[in-house]
């Protein structure tokens, strides 16, 4: 990560465009438009000063605090109405995303940044167009080489055994769902006469009023009974639109739960080359929110996948 600080210089465009307030001259009397100025300055280097903060979490190779606290200076700029800084720092979240893989959460960041930056007429606009047009190009290589993955592994295991194996490691699955914003009261509705048909109905009204963490763990769950119905493939699918939904929520927690599904599925399907990498980003984000009840329930479940 260190490589990647020195090599794009992902803050350097950062450099330089703090203001320090002015000093306040003492015995002074100011009218009220002076003082919303002057705490308009004070507020822009509270922005500034987080900014440098995530500039040091991101050469500490913690990209988790450094986005946290990029998205503390965004609520800032956005209440001064700062467009172009709102945009710069989006855009270079958006940097931080590609350079940990998650392209898809960058490119949700480029369309922001570049709605600001054309906004606000930025000469920015261009390059980050440029930006945007690879990264989507990006996924959709991405996309295809995944369909093809799918495609060459056609031939899965037998219905039986994709049975037996989701049946021993059931109970570990339902801990890491229980994980979950909100799952207690959608895996109700797995006990229904027609889950599916419950959970689509949810997930529609969810989608229907923007709910992003219901809507991702209704997936999870989605996944979750296709599993149950031998339909890997099927539940591949929703948890990694699932995935999309918490990486968009900055959601670590909900983003590791998905993962962790995702290499359990991969290892129903007998693809276990995709397994490791899955579980250990999980590990390591649990690790990273010192989610001890989390890692345990993560460590748990590769065992048991592991030793079977």
């Amino acid at each position: 990560m260190k490589e990647i600080f020195s090599i794009t210089g992902i803050f350097d465009r950062f450099t330089g465009i703090e203001n320090e307030p002015e000093d306040i001259p003492e015995n002074e009397e100011y009218t009220l438009d002076e003082y919303m100025e002057l705490l308009n300055e004070y507020r822009e280097g509270e922005a500034d000063i987080l900014i440098n903060i995530a500039t040091i979490y991101f050469q500490d190779e913690n990209t988790v605090d450094s986005l946290k606290y990029l998205e503390m200076a965004i609520r800032i700029y956005e209440e001064l109405d700062y467009i172009d800084k709102k945009a710069l720092v989006m855009d270079i979240m958006g940097d931080i995303y590609k350079n940990t893989n998650e392209v898809r959460t960058a490119l949700e960041y480029y369309k922001e940044s570049f709605k600001l930056y054309s906004a606000a007429n930025s000469d920015n606009k261009d390059d980050l167009l440029k930006k945007l047009r690879e990264t989507e190009q990006e996924i959709k290589s991405e996309d295809s080489s995944e369909a093809n993955f799918i495609v060459k592994h056609e031939d899965l295991p037998s219905v039986e055994n994709i049975s037996s194996d989701y049946e021993y490691i059931s109970q570990d699955v339902d801990d890491i769902i229980s994980m979950l914003k909100g799952a207690t009261t959608y895996i109700s509705y797995t006990k229904s006469k027609k889950p599916m048909e419950e959970l689509e109905n949810a997930y529609e009204m969810s989608n229907g009023i923007g709910d992003i963490s219901a809507k991702a763990t209704i997936l999870m769950i989605m996944g979750d009974v296709s599993l149950k119905n031998s339909q890997p493939v099927e539940a591949l699918k929703y948890f990694k639109e699932g995935l999309e939904s918490f990486k968009q929520l900055n959601d670590q927690s909900g983003k590791a739960s998905a993962m962790l599904l995702i290499g359990t599925t991969y290892y129903i399907t007998g693809n276990m080359d995709k397994v490791p990498e899955n579980f250990r980003k999980s590990i390591e984000i649990l690790r990273n929110l010192n989610d001890v009840e989390g890692e345990a329930k993560a460590i748990k479940l590769m065992n048991a996948i592991y030793e079977e």
